[in-house]
């Protein structure tokens, strides 16, 4: 039965009265201006197909029952609130009853839409305004005979105590008479447990599914009293594959966005399956190793990272064992210890693509006393929750748990059996590690694991260079911050487990990795190798020269920018939010902070890169920190910029907030002094290297995904019958693969204008250097071209527009070969000439550019071939 179906009676005439051009329709503003968080696309398109169902004259009755079917982390809740907005506004509707099953769930639900001082309060923290009216939201257990204007009355319950009040009443209580007179609107979160009654499977209910059964009636009874009545449900998981309830919602889904599209899209972390055959101590141990390499990383990247581990048992004893053995590693871990675990790791992982491999070559290079004083700091009893005994869903610890992404919140590592499952928003969970003690490897077990992975998976937005993203930023990148867009999901390695895990996954569409590799090998044709061009033809790169520590006399020579800006408009309105005017973060002003010589000899003896015999490495030119300090080469004439909220000045900064600034200045400039320093660089002058020395057979190590989607997957492209590709495959992405068809477009004008025409893929071999510069790369195709004058070396990238901006210097680079008179090509008897063309993109102006410039370069017949 295919989920399309569901899309005929709203989302499909929705979008065909878009496409004729019968239907324009747009959040309004009183919605955007008054949540707290700008709307993604996927969001705004949940609320314009909600706006469009309640316009029609028949919502009453067809549209008065409607079901919101979004991915786990989707922001499901920020729809939720612009719905009541909407309900308010254009319906007259005051009363909203939210219910849910779970305790858990209100408590943070109710922060998310009362609570102005939570960090994930949903709307606008200075007030609800709509028409210049103050909108107030009052909680109630009982909604007033005579509502008060401009008020929105919300209950907040779960389905068994609203079932209860309603079958049972009470003085002062809710009552279906008190009611039947009252417009209401019913939301209901995580709605796939009101659905039993539906079910048409015919097997014996459970003493939970018959509770539920009864809850059902009560929901459908407080429905019907009401022709004006609303009944809006959310929910990631409902089983469409059932009859009852395909029936039932085939024309009730106002919108779908499952986990699939949402992981397609970027907008959740990688999922990676670490299988473990170790015991449960030498788990935890590499976990937290692991989530303190994070964290490490995180900090060399100016990146405020606390991540969460998630330790799941199968029964309490052994969560709360775990638990108290987890704290004693902890407290008696050792130099001597940590070195053997270390040493271990590194000789069982070997495979440099591993995330384990990546970790304790990390931690090898490491002062393990300082690894370990961090770790003993980080992971201490008061850092550690253990959701499991009865006391645990305090208001303390709900809270604890809603705002685990804050700053003030220490917690690093949790315990749980079943209590996180549903109703648990945290973005910043990295691993969730399976207890194997007491595990079970039932069908049921791993459903309830892979609705707990879908919800770690949601992506923790991070502030990188100055921008912060809402998706991931690192999929096409060789980049160590990977680890902080990937949960890893810590198992046990046994078969039946393992199988039952996967259909559960793929069940709920969620794409796994694993962490080890597939090879696809692509291998040069016989008849390329026996060809003159490859046998006796050159490959031209530029020489590179060791930089000296004479040409490190000042910042610029690291590439260290003079002018340091940081943005500080979010969390000053955590600190600040409460003033009038500096309710929105899309006002802001820069200011620069005045960098006061305590305040910076502070921030230099925090960090032991700037200890005078460890910095003499690498500023050699220097004879003291205070001249480091003082010189206008070096620190004597830097700025911060800072980007405030207006109505915020630099001087409202606490001595704390200035010092955590400069900290972050220190920082990069200590990775970009590091990255730079006695780095060869690139001249002017390219010499010839024989082809088969570079140009070779390759593989490319591919991870097996379940369920996988293709922008995150190498495609293998059989080019055996394309006798202008050299490879018999081509191992590519999405994009490189588009960019493979834009080739074969022209590839016959090409052979009309060249002898030879060859298209080569450069996997990690052919590097050029920036001129008298420090930093290279390798261009993903070289384009070999020959007519009776010259040979052409054309170097050509195709490049995602996530990376546009900060490669912009590698295609003025390649720009820059085409005409340079500075240029010398070593040559022995023929002419050769360097073409760099534009980069190839997505983007449809920037592929238009990227189509010109190579028409121009490589195809118009005007061009003087040689010049």
């Amino acid at each position: 039965m295919s989920n399309d179906i569901l899309h005929i009676t709203i989302e499909k005439e929705f979008k065909d009265l878009l496409e004729t051009g019968h239907l324009s329709l747009d959040v309004p503003n009183y919605i955007t201006d008054n949540l707290s968080h700008p709307l993604r696309p996927y969001q705004e398109q949940a609320l314009r197909q909600f706006i469009y169902t309640q316009q029609s004259n028949t919502a009453n009755i067809s549209f008065n029952h409607l079901l919101f079917h979004m991915a786990t982390g989707s922001g499901k809740t920020l729809v939720l609130a612009g719905t009541i907005l909407y309900l308010f506004k254009e319906k007259g509707h005051q009363n909203f009853i939210f219910f849910v099953n779970s305790d858990a769930i209100i408590k943070k639900t109710y922060d998310n839409l009362t609570n102005t001082a939570s960090s994930k309060y949903l709307f606008r923290k200075d007030g609800i305004v709509i028409d210049g009216e103050f909108i107030t939201i009052q909680v109630v257990d009982v909604f007033p005979f005579i509502p008060a204007d401009n008020t929105i009355y919300l209950k907040l319950t779960t389905i068994q105590k609203l079932h209860m009040d309603l079958t049972d009443p009470r003085e002062n209580g809710l009552t279906y008479d008190s009611l039947e007179n009252m417009k209401l609107v019913l939301l209901a979160d995580e709605a796939h447990h009101i659905n039993v009654l539906t079910r048409s499977d015919k097997r014996k209910l459970t003493t939970q599914e018959e509770q539920e059964k009864t809850w059902e009636y009560t929901v459908n009874k407080l429905l019907k009293i009401n022709p004006e009545n609303r009944l809006l449900e959310f929910t990631a998981t409902i089983d469409l594959n059932n009859d009852g309830l395909f029936h039932k919602y085939s024309n009730k889904i106002v919108y779908q966005y499952d986990l699939k599209n949402f992981m397609e899209n970027g907008f959740s972390k990688n999922v990676v399956l670490l299988r473990a055959n170790e015991d449960d101590e030498k788990k935890m141990l590499h976990a937290m190793l692991l989530s303190q390499y994070r964290k490490y990383v995180a900090k060399e990247n100016d990146i405020d990272l606390k991540p969460i581990i998630l330790f799941k048992s199968n029964k309490i004893a052994i969560s709360l064992q775990a638990n108290e053995t987890f704290l004693s590693i902890v407290e008696n871990l050792t130099i001597s210890h940590l070195q053997n675990v270390i040493q271990n790791g590194q000789t069982v992982y070997q495979n440099q693509h591993s995330i384990w491999h990546k970790m304790f070559q990390y931690y090898s290079q490491q002062d393990l006393e300082q690894v370990i004083r961090d770790l003993q700091w980080d992971f201490t009893r008061e850092t550690i929750l253990n959701a499991n005994d009865s006391s645990f869903l305090s208001e303390n610890n709900a809270i604890l748990l809603n705002t685990l992404e804050d700053s003030d919140n220490p917690i690093r590592a949790i315990f749980a059996v079943a209590k996180l499952n549903e109703g648990w928003d945290v973005l910043n969970l990295f691993d969730i590690v399976r207890i194997s003690e007491g595990a079970s490897g039932t069908k049921k077990t791993t459903d309830s694991e892979a609705q707990l992975i879908g919800r770690g998976a949601r992506y923790y937005p991070f502030k990188y260079k100055g921008k912060k993203s809402d998706t991931r930023r690192f999929d096409y990148e060789a980049s160590d911050l990977k680890v902080i867009e990937t949960l890893h999901y810590h198992t046990i390695n046994e078969n039946v487990y393992i199988k039952n895990l996967e259909k559960s996954l793929e069940s709920a569409n969620i794409q796994v990795r694993e962490d080890h590799y597939t090879l696809l090998q692509a291998k040069i044709k016989p008849n390329i190798r026996k060809m003159d061009f490859f046998r006796y033809g050159k490959i031209y790169i530029n020489r590179v020269i060791p930089t000296t520590p004479e040409e490190y006399q000042k910042l610029e020579s690291y590439n260290v920018s003079r002018i340091y800006e940081t943005d500080l408009v979010s969390s000053i309105e955590k600190v600040f939010g409460k003033k009038e005017e500096t309710y929105s973060g899309t006002k802001k002003h820069e200011e620069t902070l005045q960098i006061t010589r305590p305040l910076l000899q502070k921030a230099l003896q925090r960090n032991k890169f700037y200890r005078f015999n460890n910095l003499k490495n690498f500023v050699p030119s220097i004879s003291s920190v205070k001249e480091f300090i003082e010189s206008p080469n070096f620190l004597g004439d830097i700025r911060i910029i800072v980007s405030l909220p207006y109505g915020v000045s630099v001087n409202d900064l606490s001595p704390k907030d200035k010092l955590k600034i400069v900290d972050g200045f220190l920082s990069y400039v200590e990775k970009t002094i590091r990255l730079n320093y006695m780095k060869e660089k690139g001249t002017p002058v390219f010499e010839g290297v024989a082809f088969p020395t570079l140009i070779d057979d390759y593989v490319v190590e591919i991870s097996k995904v379940t369920n996988s989607y293709v922008n995150e997957v190498k495609n293998v492209r059989n080019m055996r019958n394309y006798d202008w590709f050299i490879y018999d495959k081509a191992i590519v992405n999405r994009l490189e693969n588009n960019f493979l068809d834009y080739i074969m477009n022209y590839i016959d004008e090409l052979k009309s204008k060249y002898n030879d025409v060859y298209l080569i893929r450069n996997e990690k071999k052919v590097k050029i250097v920036e001129i008298n510069g420090t930093r290279g790369f390798m261009p993903d195709f070289l384009l070999y071209l020959k007519d009776e004058n010259c040979t052409y070396q054309v170097f050509l990238e195709p490049k995602g527009k996530h990376l546009l901006v900060q490669d912009k210097w590698k295609q003025d680079f390649l720009l820059s070969l085409s005409n340079n008179p500075n240029i010398e090509i070593l040559a022995e008897n023929e002419s050769v000439r360097l073409i760099g063309i534009k980069f190839y993109t997505d983007n449809p102006d920037l592929k238009n550019e990227f189509r010109e410039d190579f028409i121009e370069k490589l195809l118009t017949n005007s061009r003087k071939r040689g010049e």
